[in-house]
């Protein structure tokens, strides 16, 4: 390969200088960011003193008029370049109406919709004099949420504070189009991309290399809780690469590993085009598994219907509630609601997970359930149980029964309107991965094959891909933490 010339690299390194100045001007002020922008801010109705009014308006709430009302509308929104999590807020979220009293509040607008029901179940918007107290909810990048507040009262002055641990919180600017400096910038940054290809196409005997792409097919089972990154990795690799199929089954991680081995004794010799996604350890039965490669960190929740009244759990009530000693969830705090078990089967990772790092023992309850809210399998048993064989599965059950409580990968929770994340000792999962020292509830993904993959298959072509920048960013997207970002804890956890 011919070496860059002069004209290049200062194209490339102008290219590279602007990029950074762009960062620094971009995330550096706050990594960790909520900002906020008042849309509205107007009075209702008219005034009925004037003489020449010929209707008059009186709003009522509650059967009681309310004096000088305006309606104010504000759109918070993680706009900085890290997700923020409960226990980033030292301080909670207070907008505050100098001068003007809350009435009412409602959330008309929410991304994603589950922020709405954080933010309004158990009374959570908190109405004092002149603030209003917003409860301390996850908001992920770019995710947002509207309030619509009705106000009594002379002002015109909206302000949020709080404290973020690591960040912080500030007015945007209702802006029609990006800044000045944004626009010089991406000026400049256009003009340098239009050098640099140009100097690299008419640069004589300069190479580029090949993408690494391998053509045919190839299956991936297992795990669940890895499944839905996993779908999205492989189409971005047949994106990538036009002349390579992949498939992606979800049978749980003892399953997955099962189909490995017999496809791999099927083939008589080689390694079959099959890779099973695992987050426990192969069987020693499975002598001709050879090779294991960790791809991430996948963080688990304990979930619970919203309805029971409780999202956090030390691990000590979690090991009562299932050998049977809480049956009630008003034993805990919460609703007057029998607890009722919603388990995975017994070929799932996640369940094995469960009983090691968070009971320290197996699932002892029977099976007393066919539809998971009585007990019509055994009426005898003390407490409610059934056992599902997907993730999907279990959050739809728990989404659906009153009382029902179950644990799953994190990412997934997210989309069940009422199946709420339950903390562990006040600690919930975290991407931030230096920040799991005190959260137990996570697994490593491991990748099998069948023996070494031949140099040059699809099915190595698609290992090597994992370590991609498309795969790790994929992998994140789902709440994963990839193994190849090698940070100082996950180093660790994610050794073969």
């Amino acid at each position: 390969m011919a070496l860059p010339d002069t004209e290049t690299i200062l194209a490339a390194a102008g290219l590279v200088a602007t990029g950074a100045v762009w960062a620094v001007e971009r995330f550096l002020p706050g990594r960790k960011r909520i900002g906020y922008r008042v849309q509205m801010d107007t009075a209702i109705g008219m005034n009925p003193q004037a003489a020449h009014s010929i209707v008059q308006l009186r709003l009522l709430r509650e059967n009681q008029e309310v004096a000088d009302a305006t309606l104010a509308l504000l759109r918070v929104e993680n706009d900085g370049s890290k997700d923020i999590v409960r226990h980033d807020y030292q301080e909670p979220l207070t907008v505050r109406f100098p001068g003007r009293t809350v009435v009412g509040v409602e959330v008309p607008d929410a991304n994603p919709p589950t922020l709405q029901a954080m933010l309004t179940r158990n009374n959570g918007l908190r109405p004092e004099g002149s603030r209003l107290v917003v409860p301390k909810v996850p908001l992920n990048r770019r995710d947002h949420f509207k309030l619509l507040v009705l106000l009594s009262g002379s002002g015109d002055r909206v302000a949020v504070d709080g404290f973020l641990s690591g960040g912080r919180i500030r007015r945007n600017a209702q802006r029609r189009g990006p800044s000045t400096p944004h626009l010089a910038l991406g000026g400049i940054f256009i003009i340098l991309v239009g050098l640099l290809c140009g100097l690299l196409l008419s640069s004589p005997g300069r190479t580029v290399d090949a993408t690494a792409c391998a053509s045919g097919r190839l299956t991936v089972d297992g795990s669940t809780a890895f499944a839905p990154p996993m779908a999205e990795i492989g189409k971005a690799y047949e994106k990538q690469c036009p002349g390579a199929e992949i498939t992606v089954h979800r049978n749980g991680s003892l399953a997955g590993l099962g189909n490995l081995d017999r496809a791999g004794r099927a083939a008589r010799g080689g390694s079959p085009g099959f890779i099973a996604m695992s987050d426990v350890p192969a069987p020693e039965s499975y002598r001709g598994l050879g090779g294991r490669q960790p791809v991430g960190i996948v963080l688990l929740s304990l979930v619970a219907n919203r309805r029971n009244g409780v999202d956090n759990l030390t691990l000590a009530q979690v090991r009562k509630i299932y050998d049977g000693t809480y049956t009630d969830w008003r034993q805990l705090g919460g609703a007057d609601q029998p607890i009722r078990l919603v388990s995975r089967d017994s070929r799932s990772g996640t369940r094995r997970t469960f009983e090691t790092r968070v009971l320290d023992r197996s699932e002892t309850a029977v099976v007393s359930s066919f539809d998971c809210a009585t007990r019509d399998r055994d009426r005898r048993a003390r407490v409610t149980r059934c056992e599902v064989n997907s993730t999907g599965d279990l959050l739809d059950t728990v989404n659906r029964v009153s009382g029902a409580i179950g644990y799953t990968e994190t990412y997934a929770a997210t989309e069940h309107r009422d199946v709420v994340t339950v903390r562990l000792d006040g600690h919930e999962p975290d991407i931030e991965w230096g920040r799991q020292r005190d959260y137990p509830f996570w697994a490593v993904e491991y990748l099998y094959t069948y023996g070494r993959p031949e140099d040059g298959s699809l099915t190595a072509k698609f290992l090597a891909f994992m370590n991609s920048d498309t795969a790790k960013n994929l992998m994140r997207m789902y709440k994963h933490v990839p193994c190849a970002d090698r940070q100082s804890v996950a180093d660790s956890a994610c050794r073969p």
